[in-house]
C-alpha cells in the first residue's frame, strides 16, 4: 500500500522520502531501539505490579515512568505505519494498539486507581464478578505487551539465520527469519489467548470470597443498635451498660478473629452523638489485639461501613501477594513464549532448515559442475569477455535453466499422452496403457562385470576385428543354408525357419557375434554351448507368441542391436556374450499366461515370488538350474568371482523386461540423452565418437544400455518389416485370447486385450505402438541414431495399421479424423527423434513376398 494510503496525515512530509523511510525504518529495527524498548516492555509489564509489591505510598513515580512509556510504544506504532507498508493491520499492529492503550490502566491519574485511593470492597457476588472481570480484562491488556517481546525472538540462542560468511547463507537466513517471525506470531497469539481466556471461564461461578468482615460488621451493628434502642426507652441504666461491655467484648472477639490471617482490623469506628452514646461512640485501635497496623499506603486499606459503624483492615498482604502472583505470572508467560518459541524454532530448524541448507549446499555443487560443464554452451571467442558480458551470462544462466527445466519435466512425468487424448479410447487401447500401470518391482542393483580380453582396444582396433570376423562368419553360416547379408538386416524371419534351424541360428549368433566371438572362440565350447542352446529349446512350451521362435527373434534383434550401435566400444565381450544369452532364455518356461492373471488366481509362480515379477523370476531361475549342469554350463571357464558378477547381470536385464519397468527405463533413456546432450548432439554421423563412448562406458549407463537391448528387443515387434511385425502381432493376440478363455472360464474379470470377440487387432496395436514402442523408440533412438531404421519401419507400419482399421472397421468421420491426429502426432515425433536422415534406409524396401502379403491382408 503506498505511504500516503498508510500514514495519512500522521507524519511529516520529509517521511515520504524513500531514502528517509529507509533510514527511520533501519533505525527503528536496529538493535539499538529493540533493546530499548525491550527494556520500556520490562517496565510496562513489571512496573505497575512492583510498585504494589513494594508498598510505594505514591502513585506518582510510576505514572511518570509509564506515561514516558507510553508515549515511547505511541511513537514506535506511529513510525513503523509511516515507514514500514506492512505494519498497518498486520498481527503487531492490532496487537501494539492494544498493548499501548492498557497503559492507560496504569497510570493513576488517567484511567488507573491511584496509590492514595482505598480499596473499594465488593459487597454482594454482582460485584465480586465485576471485580473478576476487571482483573481479566487488565490482565489480557497487559498480555498485549507481550507481543512486542516476539520482535526480540531472533536474538534467543539458536534462533536466527544460520551461520556462516558474510552474504554466504544471505538465504538461508532469511528463510530462518522468516520461519521465526510465523512461529513467534502463533506462539505469541496463542500464549496471549490462554492468558486472557482461561480466567474467563470463572466468571460465571459462585463467586469465592470471605464474608466474614461482613457478617463481623453487621453483627456489631445490630449491638450498637440495640444499645441505642435501649438507651432510647430506658435511658442509660444497668442493662445499657451491659449492652456496651458486651458491644466491646464484641470488638475485641472480633480482632482476635483476625489475629492469624493475612489480612484483619485495625481500627472500629462508631458514629453518633457522643453526649447521648457515652463511650459508644468514636474510634478504637485494634492493633494490639488483631496485630495489625494502619499501611501507610492507602490503597492497601479496606474500609467495611454498615451504617454508622465502619472496620478499617490491612491488606497489605494479599494485595502483595496479588501483585507478587502478577509478577510471576507475566515471568511465566514469558518464559512460555520464549521457550515454545525455541522449541518450536529447533524442530523446524532440524525438519525444513537444516535439510534446505545441506539441499542448498549440494546445489552450489552441483551448480559449479552444471556451469563448468555447461560453459561449453557459449561461444569460445568470446570466453574470456563472458565475465564482463551480462547478457551472455545472462543467456548462459537461462540454457542452464532450461536445461534443468527439462531434466525436471522428465523425471516428473509419469504418462507423455493428457487426458484429452486418452478421451474416447477404446478398451483395446487402454488394455495396452494398462500393461504398464502396475507396481513396479524393485530393481536389483548389479555390478558391473569384470573387464576380459578385448575391453582395452580402442576404436580403431576393435572397428578392424569387426571386419575380419565378418569375413570368418560367413563360411559358417552357410553351413545352416543362410546368407549373413540376410541374417544381419530386417529381413531374417525366424518364422521362416524350422526348429532345428532355429536351434542352430541361436548357437551361431552366441559364437560368432562380432562383438564377443573373440570371447567364444577361447573360452565357450561349441559342443558344450550346441548342448545348452538344445536344453533351452526344450524348455519353451508351444504357446502361440511366447514360445522359442520368439527367444530366436529376440536373440537376433539384440544381435542386430549390438553391431548397428559397435557395443564393443561400450560393452566387453563377456558383457555382449552374457547378454545374447539371457535373449535366448529371457521367456524359457512361459505358460502363456501374464504376470496380472498369476497374481489375480494366486499362482504358485505368485505365491512363490510375492507377486513380484513372477514369470521373469521364473525364467532366471529355470536359466541358472541349467546352467548348475557342468555340461552345458557354457560360463565354466569363468572365475566364480566374475560368474558371480555375470549371474548379477543376466537376473537384471531378464527383470526388466517385465512390462511394468517400462516407463522407468524409458526416463532413463530421456534423463540419459538430456544429460548429455551436448555430446550427442555434437556427433556428425551414426557412429560413436569418443566422447559418446565416455559418456556411454560409465557403470551406470553400462547397465541401462544392457537392459535397454534386451527390452527393446522383446517388444520389437511392431518395429520390424511389416511382413513379420504382421504375423507377430496376430500370434501375441492369439496368446492374449487363450488367456481370456481361461478368464471367462474361472469367473474372473478379462483383461482388455484378451476377449477374442472384442479385441480390433489393427486400435490395439495402435496404441501399443502409441503408448509404449513409440515413446521408447524414440527415447532410444536420440541416444543410439544408429537404430534410427527401427524408427522409420515403426512409422510405416502404424500407417499400415492405420489403413486396416480404416477397412475393416469404417469408422465416422469423426473417428477417423481423432484416429489421424494421433497417429500423426506420434509419427511427428518419431521422425523428430532421426538426427541425420529422415529418408528411408536400404533396410525399410520389403521383400516381394511382404507386399503380396500385406496387399492380401490389406483386401
Amino acid at each position: 500500500r503506498p505511504l500516503g494510503a498508510t500514514a495519512g496525515g500522521l507524519v511529516p512530509a520529509s517521511f515520504r522520502n524513500a531514502a528517509c523511510r529507509t533510514k527511520v525504518r533501519n533505525f527503528l529495527r536496529g538493535k539499538t531501539m529493540l533493546f530499548t524498548m525491550l527494556f520500556a516492555l520490562a517496565l510496562a509489564l513489571y512496573l505497575p505490579v512492583a510498585w504494589v509489591s513494594i508498598g510505594m505510598p505514591s502513585s506518582l513515580g510510576a505514572d511518570v515512568v509509564l506515561l514516558i512509556v507510553m508515549l515511547l510504544f505511541a511513537i514506535e506504532l506511529i513510525l513503523l505505519s509511516a515507514v514500514d507498508a506492512s505494519y498497518p493491520l498486520s498481527f503487531f499492529f492490532f496487537m501494539d494498539c492494544i498493548g499501548t492503550l492498557s497503559m492507560l490502566a496504569d497510570i493513576s491519574f488517567l484511567l488507573g486507581v491511584p496509590a492514595e485511593e482505598e480499596q473499594r470492597h465488593a459487597a454482594g457476588e454482582t460485584d465480586m464478578t465485576l471485580l473478576r472481570a476487571t482483573r481479566t480484562a487488565k490482565i489480557g491488556a497487559r498480555a498485549g505487551r507481550l507481543s512486542r517481546l516476539v520482535k526480540l525472538m531472533r536474538f534467543l540462542p539458536g534462533i536466527g539465520g544460520p551461520g556462516g560468511p558474510e552474504g554466504e547463507d544471505e538465504k538461508l537466513k532469511q528463510i530462518s527469519n522468516q520461519l521465526t517471525n510465523v512461529l513467534s506470531k502463533r506462539v505469541a497469539c496463542l500464549t496471549i489467548l490462554l492468558v486472557i481466556v482461561m480466567p474467563l471461564f470463572t466468571l460465571g461461578a459462585y463467586p469465592e470470597g470471605d464474608f466474614s468482615k461482613e457478617v463481623w460488621t453487621e453483627s456489631l451493628w445490630r449491638r450498637v443498635q440495640r444499645i441505642r434502642d435501649l438507651q432510647a426507652s430506658n435511658g442509660c441504666t444497668t442493662g445499657c451498660v451491659q449492652a456496651v461491655d458486651e458491644f466491646w467484648q464484641a470488638v475485641d472477639r472480633f480482632a482476635s478473629f483476625y489475629a492469624g490471617r493475612e489480612y484483619g482490623p485495625y481500627s472500629i469506628c462508631v458514629a453518633g452523638d457522643p453526649a447521648q452514646q457515652g463511650g459508644l461512640v468514636g474510634c478504637r485501635d485494634l492493633s494490639d489485639r488483631s496485630h495489625f497496623a494502619e499501611p501507610e499506603r492507602r490503597s492497601f486499606r479496606m474500609h467495611i461501613a454498615t451504617n454508622d459503624l465502619a472496620a478499617t483492615f490491612d491488606y497489605s498482604a494479599p494485595t502483595r501477594s496479588e501483585a507478587d502472583m502478577s509478577l510471576v505470572l507475566i515471568s511465566l508467560v514469558i518464559v512460555l513464549m520464549c521457550g515454545a518459541c525455541m522449541l518450536l524454532n529447533y524442530s523446524a530448524s532440524e525438519l525444513a532448515v537444516r535439510p534446505l541448507e545441506r539441499m542448498m549446499t549440494s546445489i552450489k555443487k552441483s551448480a559449479k559442475a552444471i556451469f563448468s560443464t555447461v560453459s561449453a554452451m557459449a561461444p569460445s571467442e568470446d570466453a574470456e569477455d563472458f565475465g564482463e558480458d551480462m547478457d551472455g551470462e545472462v543467456a548462459l544462466l537461462e540454457r542452464v535453466v532450461r536445461k534443468i527445466a527439462t531434466l525436471a519435466e522428465i523425471s516428473s512425468k509419469k504418462n507423455p499422452f493428457d487426458a484429452a487424448t486418452m478421451t474416447g479410447m477404446k478398451t483395446e487401447e487402454l488394455g495396452v496403457l494398462a500393461l504398464t500401470a502396475l507396481s513396479n518391482a524393485s530393481r536389483a542393483e548389479i555390478q558391473a562385470p569384470l573387464v576380459d580380453a578385448g575391453s582395452g582396444m580402442d576404436l580403431t582396433e576393435k572397428q578392424q576385428n569387426r571386419t575380419e570376423i565378418s569375413v570368418t562368419m560367413q563360411w559358417q553360416l552357410e553351413e545352416i543354408g543362410l546368407v549373413y547379408e540376410v541374417l544381419n538386416s530386417w529381413d531374417f524371419n525366424v518364422l521362416d525357419l524350422n526348429d532345428k534351424k532355429q536351434e542352430q541360428v541361436v548357437a551361431w549368433l552366441m559364437m560368432n557375434n562380432p562383438g564377443s566371438c573373440h570371447y567364444t572362440e577361447n573360452n565357450v565350447d561349441i559342443s558344450k554351448l550346441r548342448a545348452f542352446v538344445a536344453i533351452l529349446r526344450g524348455g519353451y512350451i508351444a504357446n502361440p507368441y511366447h514360445n522359442f521362435a520368439h527367444a530366436v527373434d529376440v536373440t537376433h534383434t539384440v544381435f542386430r542391436y549390438m553391431v548397428l550401435l559397435q557395443a564393443e566400444s561400450v560393452l566387453s565381450m563377456l558383457d555382449q556374450f552374457s547378454l545374447l544369452v539371457a535373449a535366448a532364455s529371457h521367456d524359457i518356461g512361459h505358460i502363456g499366461l501374464n504376470n496380472s492373471f498369476l497374481t489375480e488366481v494366486q499362482h504358485e509362480l505368485a505365491i512363490r515370488y510375492n507377486d513380484r515379477s513372477p514369470l521373469e523370476n521364473m525364467h532366471c531361475c529355470k536359466l541358472f538350474e541349467i546352467l548348475s549342469q557342468q555340461p552345458v554350463n557354457v560360463f565354466s571357464n569363468v572365475p566364480a568371482d566374475q560368474y558371480r558378477d555375470v549371474r548379477k547381470t543376466i537376473i537384471d536385464v531378464i527383470l526388466h523386461t517385465d512390462i511394468t519397468q517400462h516407463p522407468g527405463m524409458v526416463q532413463e533413456l530421456e534423463l540419459l540423452y538430456e544429460m548429455n546432450s551436448k555430446v550427442f548432439e555434437a556427433s556428425s554421423n551414426d557412429m560413436l565418437g569418443e566422447a559418446e563412448v565416455e559418456v556411454l562406458s560409465t557403470t551406470e549407463n553400462k547397465k541401462l544400455i544392457l537392459k535397454a537391448l534386451l527390452h527393446g528387443a522383446d517388444i520389437s515387434n511392431p518395429t520390424k518389416p511389416w511382413n513379420i511385425s504382421q504375423d507377430w502381432a496376430t500370434m501375441v493376440l492369439d496368446e492374449y485370447a487363450n488367456q481370456g478363455d481361461q478368464e471367462k472360464s474361472r469367473g474372473i474379470p478379462v483383461q482388455a486385450l484378451n476377449d477374442r470377440d472384442k479385441v480390433n487387432r489393427p486400435t490395439s496395436q495402435i496404441g501399443f505402438i502409441e503408448f509404449i514402442v513409440g515413446p521408447w523408440v524414440v527415447a532410444k533412438v536420440k541416444v543410439f541414431p544408429a537404430l534410427s531404421q527401427i524408427n522409420l519401419m515403426l512409422c510405416e507400419n502404424l500407417s499400415f495399421w492405420q489403413r486396416m482399421w480404416v477397412e475393416e472397421s469404417n469408422p465416422n468421420d469423426a473417428e477417423r479424423e481423432k484416429v489421424k491426429e494421433r497417429i500423426t502426432k506420434i509419427t511427428n515425433l518419431l521422425r523428430s527423434s532421426n538426427r541425420w536422415t529422415q529418408q528411408a534406409m536400404p533396410g525399410l524396401v520389403e521383400p516381394k513376398s511382404a507386399r503380396r502379403r500385406r496387399s492380401f491382408s490389406l483386401g
